[in-house]
């Protein structure tokens, strides 16, 4: 809590203190599940006043709830990103766009449901697409080759598409030798590389 926005020295030379002319300011922290501060729910008078217990109470209620919305919006997003959307594109392959994030839990759905399908349906070729990952770092690095050596296992070639330059940058890091994998810039790239080509209907 600051009293008066004007006389305390860490918000006095503030430009907002400024253009309010003055005034009160209580924050409470917007906390996640995890321990994670989201932010701050923040009360503002142009006035100098004194808040109050109850101010203060009410404040960390909303500052609550709003955490806990966050949290479901966030199990929400997370339970969308762990579908596994397996797409037929010729007999034998299939192509898997790999969007959001890539930690362990996502990681071993893909490759729970990536096997199932490879054997299940004798695929040749598995096509998986990068270019939709937020974010790549060593240990997304270690669940994808684990992944792309268990469909080898099997008999199912992997093909890595939309790889960005932080993606294989993390890769080399990693020393995950991506070598001998078979990566293009894009799905058609890939295609082509694989002997497939596609044709307009006259």
């Amino acid at each position: 809590m600051i009293s008066h926005l004007e006389l305390d020295e860490v918000t006095k030379d503030m430009a907002v203190t400024k253009n309010l002319g003055g005034g009160s300011l209580a924050g409470v922290p917007i906390m996640r599940n995890n321990g994670e501060n989201y932010g701050t729910l923040c009360a503002l008078d142009t006035r100098p006043v004194t808040f109050t217990d109850k101010d203060i109470e009410l404040l960390t209620t909303m500052a609550d709830i709003l955490g806990y919305v966050i949290d479901l919006d966030s199990a929400n997003e997370r339970v969308q990103s762990l579908s596994v959307p397996i797409v037929p594109i010729f007999p034998g392959v299939v192509v898997l766009p790999i969007i959001g994030e890539f930690d362990q839990l996502r990681a071993e759905r893909i490759l729970e449901v990536a096997l199932a399908e490879a054997h299940d349906s004798s695929l040749d070729y598995f096509i998986l697409d990068l270019s939709g990952l937020h974010q790549f770092d060593s240990s997304s690095a270690v669940y994808l080759f684990k992944i792309i050596q268990s469909l080898r296992l099997i008999g199912s070639e992997p093909v890595l598409t939309g790889v960005r330059p932080d993606l294989a940058m993390e890769a080399i890091k990693q020393d995950t030798h991506f070598k001998d994998v078979t990566v293009k810039s894009n799905l058609a790239d890939a295609l082509k590389a694989l002997g497939f080509t596609l044709q307009k209907n006259k």
